[in-house]
C-alpha cells in the first residue's frame, strides 16, 4: 500500500505550460514513491496534452482523492471540465483566469478538509486572473483570502538558502510606504513559526534593510531606524534569534550568509535575485501563514513556448517532492 502523502496539484493557467509540465512530470516513475499526486483541472485538456507530449501517460478521472489509483504513468484527475476545446494558447483570457481560480479553490477546499496533505500550484497568469474578476496580486494573496488567513508571506527556497519577502508583487514606488514595524514584525514571526515547525527548534534569521547601506545613518532613508530596527527589537524580546538590519548586497556577498536558516528581505527583487541564482531557476515557492501547506514552481506560464513541447517539468517535480517532505515533517510533530 502506498502511504505517501496525497498532494493536490492545480493545473495552472490552461493557456500556459502548466498542463505540459504536469503530464511530463508523470514520466518520472519515482515520483509516485514520494507523493500520491491528484491533479485538479480539466481532464480533456490534460488528455490532449499527454497525447502530444507523453503518450504513455494515462488519464484517470476521479471524484475525490481517495479514489485515485496512484500508479506510475497514470494521472488521477479531479475533472473540473472548465476549459473550452478551442482555448487559445499563449494569451491571457478571462476563461483561462477563471479556470485557474476554480482549480485553486477546489484544491484549497480539499486541503482544508484534510483530504490532501498539501497543494502544489502550477503557474497562473495574473492578467488572466484579473480578467476573470479575481484581482489578487498573485497566488499568495489569493490563498490567504481563500483560507481566511490574516497574515501570510512568500518564502522562496533555493539549493542552500531561503528568503522571505515583506512585500511581494508591488510597484517599487509603493514599497517604501508598505514597510512598517508591524509588517516587518509579522514577517519575522511567520518565518520563525515555519522554521520551528519544519527546520529547527532555534532558527537563525537575518533581516535586510530597505535602503542602500541600510540608510547610512539616515542619509539614504529612515525606514531602518523607524520601522525595521524596532521590529527586530520586539522579535528579540520574544526569544526570536533575528539579527540585522544588514545591507542586502553585503549580506548576500558574504559566503557565510548561508548560516542563516532564512533571510527576510524587504521587496521582491532584493530576495528573488539571490535565491534564483542559488537555485538555478529550480527554487520552490512556499506560502507561510496558511492553515494548509502550499508549494509552487519558480517560473511563470511561459506563454511564449506554450503548446510547443519545450517546457521542462523538473521544477514542478521538485515542488511536489518538497510539499510531500514538508507534510511529513508536519505530521511527525503532531
Amino acid at each position: 500500500m502506498n502511504l505517501a502523502p496525497i498532494i493536490a496539484v492545480t493545473m495552472g493557467d490552461p493557456s500556459g505550460i502548466g498542463p505540459e509540465v504536469i503530464v511530463k512530470s508523470f514520466q518520472d516513475d519515482d515520483l509516485h514513491l514520494q507523493a500520491r499526486v491528484v491533479v485538479i483541472g480539466d481532464a480533456r485538456l490534460l488528455q490532449a496534452t499527454a497525447k502530444n507530449n507523453a503518450s504513455e501517460v494515462l488519464i484517470h478521472t476521479i471524484d475525490k482523492p481517495d479514489e485515485g489509483w496512484y500508479q506510475t504513468r497514470t494521472i488521477d484527475v479531479i475533472d473540473l471540465n472548465n476549459v473550452a476545446e478551442n482555448i487559445t494558447l499563449g494569451k491571457p483570457s478571462r476563461e483561462a483566469g477563471q479556470a485557474s481560480f476554480e482549480a485553486i479553490q477546489a484544491a484549497v477546499d480539499l486541503a482544508l478538509r484534510d483530504e490532501v496533505s498539501a497543494i502544489t500550484t502550477a503557474p497562473i497568469n495574473k492578467n488572466s486572473l484579473h480578467l476573470a474578476g479575481h484581482t489578487f496580486p498573485g497566488h499568495t494573496e489569493l490563498l490567504a483570502h481563500l483560507t481566511k488567513s490574516k497574515q501570510s508571506a512568500l518564502m522562496m527556497a533555493g539549493n542552500s538558502m531561503r528568503v522571505v519577502l515583506v512585500t511581494t508583487h508591488a510597484p517599487i514606488g509603493q514599497v517604501k510606504s508598505m514597510i512598517t514595524k508591524e509588517r516587518v514584525l509579522n514577517t519575522i514571526r511567520l518565518t520563525q513559526e515555519w522554521l520551528t515547525q519544519h527546520v529547527t527548534e532555534v532558527p537563525s534569521i537575518a533581516v535586510t534593510g530597505l535602503n542602500p547601506h541600510c540608510g547610512d545613518g539616515g542619509i539614504f532613508g529612515q525606514e531602518e531606524t523607524d520601522y525595521i530596527v524596532p521590529a527586530l527589537k520586539i522579535a528579540q524580546t520574544e526569544g526570536i534569534q533575528a539579527s540585522g538590519p544588514y545591507s542586502a548586497d553585503a549580506l548576500f556577498g558574504r559566503p557565510d550568509f548561508k548560516k542563516y536558516d532564512a533571510v527576510i528581505c524587504m521587496y521582491h527583487d532584493q530576495g528573488m535575485i539571490p535565491v534564483k541564482m542559488d537555485s538555478s531557476g529550480q527554487g520552490v515557492n512556499i506560502t507561510l501563514g496558511l492553515p494548509i501547506l502550499r508549494t509552487s514552481v519558480d517560473h511563470g506560464t511561459a506563454f511564449d513556448i506554450a503548446g510547443q513541447g519545450k517546457a521542462c517539468a523538473e521544477n514542478l517535480k521538485i515542488a511536489i517532492r518538497t510539499a510531500a517532505q514538508l507534510s511529513q515533517s508536519t505530521l511527525s510533530m503532531q
